[in-house]
């Protein structure tokens, strides 16, 4: 596994987790800022993703599986507890660590949750992605067609760069990430019920989220509930001051209250 790091090793650590299709590179606005902070931030790259080994067995990608895999990661990082930031499909996953071993997990922040009210348009997605297609499938992953999908994810705060492109992009060609990325649309399980958190959580959302829209938010048992307005599926890139400001706060145990709308 790749993971790449910011801050000292003696001070609190934060484990990012990206969701589908994203490398370490989603927290490339977040790591810097967390470790001035003062927390050691962490960001993984799940398996079948970016530089991280991508096994072929469909069996590797089940939800069980992927939630079993961050918590093997927290014991190869000798972390005993952390607290977690996953973002969409990684935020499902620390929810369910944190359900599995919730004394491994001091505080969940759950960024554009996805894969406890299912996605739209998952089984067209799943209609066109067989696993004999995926020959197909790499030939059709081009830059042009990255920049479509990011225009679509992102809101109206700000569109993706040049180099958002190309980080998207890298992870496509290499071995084993096409299939990896098919396998997870299939195995992982997008529609699993909200799980009850026995650890302290926020949630933040974008209000132009397509993928994760806001009225879809899970639970009603965090302890702040963030929409960023303007802001898409990414909100790491869209919205970095807002989403650190918040992440710092909560692990720094000074977080507000429930608020419904945030502009600046």
């Amino acid at each position: 596994m790749r993971v790449v790091e910011s801050g000292v090793g003696n001070t609190l650590p934060i484990v990012l987790v990206p969701g589908w299709g994203c490398t370490a590179w989603i927290f490339h606005e977040t790591l810097v800022p967390l470790a001035a902070a003062g927390f050691h931030a962490m960001a993984v790259e799940l398996k079948g993703h970016g530089e991280s080994d991508k096994p072929a067995l469909e069996s590797e990608y089940t939800t069980g599986s992927m939630r079993d895999q961050l918590l093997e990661t927290l014991d190869a990082l000798g972390l005993e507890q952390a607290g977690i930031v996953g973002h969409s499909m990684g935020a499902a996953i620390a929810a369910h660590l944190a359900v599995m071993a919730p004394t491994r997990v001091s505080g969940l922040v759950l960024a554009a949750p996805v894969g406890f009210s299912g996605v739209r348009g998952m089984w067209l997605f799943r209609l066109l992605t067989p696993r004999f297609a995926v020959p197909v499938l790499r030939l059709l992953a081009t830059r042009r067609l990255i920049r479509v999908m990011l225009s679509v994810v992102y809101g109206s705060l700000r569109r993706a760069s040049n180099q958002d492109v190309e980080e998207f992009y890298a992870q496509v060609e290499l071995p084993g990430t096409i299939m990896a990325l098919r396998n997870l649309l299939h195995e992982f399980e997008w529609n699993a019920p909200f799980p009850r958190l026995e650890v302290p959580y926020v949630s933040i959302h974008g209000s132009e989220d397509v993928l994760a829209p806001p009225g879809d938010a899970p639970g009603d048992g965090a302890i702040r509930a963030l929409i960023i307005d303007g802001s898409g599926h990414v909100l790491f890139d869209e919205a970095p001051e807002i989403v650190n400001r918040v992440i710092a706060e909560f692990f720094a145990g000074t977080g507000a209250p429930y608020i419904s709308s945030q502009n600046d």
